[in-house]
């Protein structure tokens, strides 16, 4: 008898625990089936798909309780900025972006020695080389400032006009008037932070003034010495350039992209890239990152192995220390020009071009389903008449896997970055409609793309 009760006392734990089991194991199901349903249709649409009652509310199998939860992504980033905005919103998020651009460009690019991107790189060289060249007795140390702010961030702009017009033709009006206003109201920034006593001496981290140096150097040229670029025995503040190059890379990945979606480009290349991309139907990143990598081996040539070496020869002198002397023997050498401020340069173009190209997948190709009850036609209408958006588009009969009722589906291959907007094409006609997103990997056939103000 003992016996009997000791097996039953088991068995009754064994039951409570399986008890707590379920109400402790709830488990929120994250799928894309309770994405979008209202509740009649979900039980719809359930019955069709799996037959009646295998969905509810709350679902047990094998001690564990799922409930039903609603989704709504596709997993598109910064996917509000696609849909239509007035021109104040444009306007606006031009603007604060172009303002965040203009400040970081400050700290992150010219006090540190890396090179910003596009033809900017050229000004930012050029800009470099002509402060080093003046004499002390050619111009005061402010106005020297002033004009290195203007040719580093404000020359280039207007030498870039032509490239302006050619993309007011090749691309468009909005495309256009973005880019310059972007352009404009970020150099404004960096120029005004950089005419501001001691800006140009601020490091966030790390210290890239070359002290060393900088006390051989006269008076004159000692506010110059940050130019030398760094030499790959100063360790600390290789860490700390590399990690500016790769938060930098980052940052202007994701400013890249919202100027881009919103309909602009963040540089003058960006001109260029936005409608080779276009009529090559390549990745804007990796064809902007190509075009950048071009920039800068010309760039840190003129902007970092001349005026470098010509600050490490005049700080070279009879009585300088043995310290010195080994810094100072570096001018004219390659190891000027392959230094950690070139690596640090390309790393953020690295860095750049990968993030980039997950932010914005412009060429990037998905497979679109949609699952209608009795409303398939009418989305296809939709889908079809809509002005921005040229894909084929298939209609086919399906049948549930439990229940075996009829269920319509609208199909399509097309542009991820127009997903948004089908969707809400969809959501006019059925709101309960579930929408399925999947990558393609490969195709063989012909689509549609569009030429240009894309």
């Amino acid at each position: 008898m003992e016996v009997r009760l000791n097996k039953k006392n088991k068995e009754d734990q064994k039951q409570l625990s399986n008890e707590e089991t379920i109400e402790n194991e709830k488990i929120e199901n994250e799928g894309f089936l309770t994405s979008v349903f209202g509740k009649e249709k979900q039980d719809e649409i359930a019955d069709a798909l799996m037959g009646k009652d295998i969905f509810s509310n709350r679902l047990v199998k094998k001690n564990t309780i799922y409930n039903r939860t609603r989704m709504s992504n596709f997993g598109i980033k910064l996917s509000k900025l696609y849909s239509q905005m007035s021109t104040w919103k444009l306007v606006l998020i031009t603007t604060i972006t172009a303002i965040f651009f203009g400040v970081i460009s400050v700290f992150f690019v010219k006090n540190v020695g890396i090179y910003n991107f596009g033809l900017a790189a050229f000004g930012q060289a050029l800009a470099r080389l002509v402060v080093v060249l003046f004499k002390e007795d050619q111009v005061s140390i402010a106005l020297r400032n002033l004009i290195e702010q203007f040719i580093f961030w404000i020359a280039y702009i207007i030498l870039s006009i032509p490239i302006f017009i050619f993309g007011y033709k090749k691309i468009g009006k909005t495309f256009s008037n973005l880019t310059v206003l972007f352009l404009v109201v970020s150099s404004i920034v960096s120029f005004s932070i950089g005419l501001i006593p001691g800006a140009n001496d601020i490091y966030l981290i790390g210290d890239f003034s070359n002290q060393s140096v900088r006390q051989a150097l006269s008076p004159f040229k000692q506010k110059l010495s940050s130019i030398i670029p760094l030499l790959w025995n100063d360790g600390g503040n290789i860490i700390a350039l590399f990690i500016y190059a790769i938060v930098y890379g980052y940052l202007l990945a994701w400013i890249f992209a919202i100027i881009q979606i919103i309909g602009g480009t963040a540089g003058v290349t960006g001109i260029i890239g936005e409608w080779y991309a276009n009529e090559k139907q390549k990745s804007f990143g990796t064809i902007s990152g190509y075009m950048n990598i071009i920039i800068v081996l010309i760039g840190v040539l003129v902007g970092s192995w001349l005026p470098g070496s010509i600050l490490l020869s005049e700080a070279n002198s009879s009585n300088a220390s043995d310290s010195l002397k080994e810094v100072t023997k570096n001018a004219w050498s390659f190891g000027i020009y392959l230094s950690p401020n070139f690596v640090a340069t390309v790393l953020t173009n690295v860095i750049y071009i990968i993030a980039l190209n997950k932010l914005y997948p412009k060429f990037k190709l998905v497979r679109v389903e949609i699952f209608s009850l009795n409303k398939s036609s009418e989305i296809s209408t939709i889908i079809a008449q809509d002005k921005k958006i040229v894909t084929g588009i298939t209609e086919f009969h399906a049948h549930g896997g439990y229940s075996k009722e009829l269920l319509n589906v609208v199909t399509t291959i097309t542009l991820f970055r127009q997903v948004n907007r089908i969707i809400k094409d969809v959501r006019k006609i059925d709101p309960d409609a579930f929408i399925s997103v999947s990558n393609v990997k490969s195709i063989d056939g012909f689509i549609y793309l569009p030429k240009n103000k894309f």
